[in-house]
């Protein structure tokens, strides 16, 4: 019989299985150990069978003799009968005890590789304990202890019910997902975690270490079906593993927030967006008014409104107190070239679903680079840009400095077009803001435009006292949230909040109700916050 056959069916007869035990021994303690025996060995004979007349009285039959040898070993510790002594008869009833039954078909699951391998030679092999261990070069008191171990660890499994995080019952969703670096050729955490399996695996192995039995148990899937996932998951760094034991632990190392929990951060963001409306933008947007040259930035028509918003994404930079460069501590190497700290925002369907969008989102900052340009982008709701880091290519800035270099015609219908969609050219005109400069050797663009908007910004002090303020607040909240071992990743990512990207729509919203600021077209929202330097 095939394998996947043999699969549907033992879930089919493990409810009359459990059932049959139970009519026999009335006790559900010993008909739980009865029950597993059974199965076990059903199983094996389905695999071993080609074909099977009467299936219900081949499984009845089976379970007679199990518990034939079952009673016997009671007595004397030996098993004696034989399954060709036993006749057909017919169907065992069924107990309708259907949440022990499923409880029993998991945990089942739940062994390990190797205890699984022990059990399927000695009852499906009709191994003795002596023949497994010169077949898997290992001791026959290692034998006899993992077949012991197996069956108690059924009989603790089962007794353990349901565990203790729900997540077979209630799984997990990741509703954002991102990072904080630079992301591979695979991509970032979107792409890895493309299942809610995967999902799952992670919180459930995030608040305390578990091994590979105890999280597949939380999620409610067999062991097979998660080491997969779950290796990848480890080659990748999500999650770390603990030790080099035969049951090794492991331990989700990413910054997973829990929107179903209460975060209390006071009005902490609000008095920021309102501090820097009244204390910090007004001389900005002054000293920027009054230079005839606008800094060097230039766009389409010279509309300063535009060029404002886009001067509000560089004001940022200089509300950094703290070396930036601090993150790189956090920041997990990937196999393929990524090198990024990972995190994710969990909910469940019942609260995803009364979820509200989050309106002060923000991608960024996203900066891209060759010998002929530099790029700095951040998205959020005030700029009509959908795909996020992964639609921001390298390839759409070399099309738009080929396109102001040698025109229109150097550009295939293809480039064209591309620049078109994405709203960098519009009726032929450039529509990103521009600035003509060069950056020092060695110098990163994101270093240049701090460099760039220190030179011209002056950080009042009342503003830097709030700052650090600010910081720490969100730590002290955060920490009484996430884990002990994500202490040092929430105390980096939790500095220099004021120049957040996620500051950027609160900023905006706070001008455009103080009337600093006027809306722009939906042409100029496709450009917003993406800024190209070239020589």
């Amino acid at each position: 019989m095939k394998k996947e056959t043999a699969d549907k069916l033992i879930f089919q007869y493990t409810d009359k299985i459990f059932g049959f035990a139970l009519d026999k021994l009335r006790s559900i303690d010993s008909a739980r150990e009865l029950a597993s025996d059974i199965t076990c060995e059903v199983y094996g004979s389905f695999l071993r069978a080609n074909k099977i007349a009467n299936i219900d009285g081949y499984v009845y039959r089976i379970a007679r003799n199990v518990y034939s040898q079952y009673v016997e070993k009671e007595r004397t510790g030996r098993r004696c009968v034989s399954i060709d002594e036993i006749s057909i008869v017919p169907e065992v009833p069924d107990s309708g005890n259907e949440e022990m039954h499923r409880i029993l078909r998991q945990e089942i699951g739940f062994l390990s590789e190797r205890q699984r391998l022990v059990i399927y030679m000695h009852y499906y092999g009709k191994k003795t304990a002596a023949e497994i261990a010169e077949d898997l070069n290992i001791s026959q008191g290692t034998v006899k202890w993992h077949l012991s171990d197996a069956r108690n660890r059924l009989k603790e499994g089962i007794n353990m019910n349901i565990n203790e995080q729900g997540l077979d019952i209630a799984p997990i969703i990741f509703t954002q997902m991102g990072h904080d670096g630079s992301p591979g050729q695979t991509g970032d955490t979107s792409n890895m975690f493309d299942s809610r399996l995967k999902m799952n695996i992670a919180w459930a192995c995030y608040h305390q270490p578990k091994t590979l039995s105890e999280i597949a148990r939380a999620i409610g899937v067999p062991n097979v079906y998660i080491a997969d996932d779950l290796a990848k998951l480890v080659e990748y760094a999500y999650i770390d593993k603990l030790d080099n034991t035969k049951d090794p632990r492991y331990r989700t190392n990413m910054m997973l927030y829990d929107s179903r929990q209460e975060f209390d951060y006071g009005d902490i963001f609000e008095q920021a967006a309102q501090l820097l409306c009244e204390k910090y933008f007004p001389d900005i947007f002054k000293n920027f008014e009054s230079d005839p040259k606008h800094w060097g930035l230039c766009c389409d028509g010279g509309d300063v409104n535009y060029l404002k918003y886009d001067l509000v994404m560089l004001a940022l930079l200089p509300l950094q107190m703290f070396d930036d460069s601090r993150r790189d501590d956090v920041r997990i190497k990937r196999p393929d070239g990524g090198c990024f700290a990972a995190f994710a925002t969990v909910s469940d369907e019942a609260h995803a679903k009364n979820d509200t969008p989050y309106p002060y989102w923000a991608c960024g900052y996203m900066t891209r680079s060759s010998e002929e340009f530099e790029a700095v982008s951040i998205d959020c709701r005030y700029a009509d840009r959908h795909g996020g880091w992964a639609d921001n290519l390298n390839s759409d800035w070399e099309y738009l400095v080929k396109f102001i270099k040698k025109g229109k015609d150097k550009l295939s219908p293809e480039e064209y077009k591309r620049l078109c969609d994405k709203g960098y050219l519009y009726e032929d005109r450039v529509m990103p803001t521009v600035l003509k400069a060069e950056l020092k050797e060695g110098e990163q663009i994101y270093d240049f435009w701090t460099r760039f908007a220190r030179e011209k910004i002056t950080v009042p002090e009342e503003v830097k006292v709030f700052a650090k303020h600010m910081d720490e607040v969100i730590i002290k909240e955060d920490l009484r949230h996430y884990p002990k071992h994500m202490r040092q990743a929430v105390i980096t990512r939790s500095m220099n909040e004021l120049a957040e990207a996620d500051m950027l729509p609160r900023i905006v919203e706070k001008l455009l109700e103080r009337g600093e600021l006027k809306p722009l077209t939906d042409i100029q929202k496709k450009t917003v916050f993406s800024i190209l330097i070239r020589s």
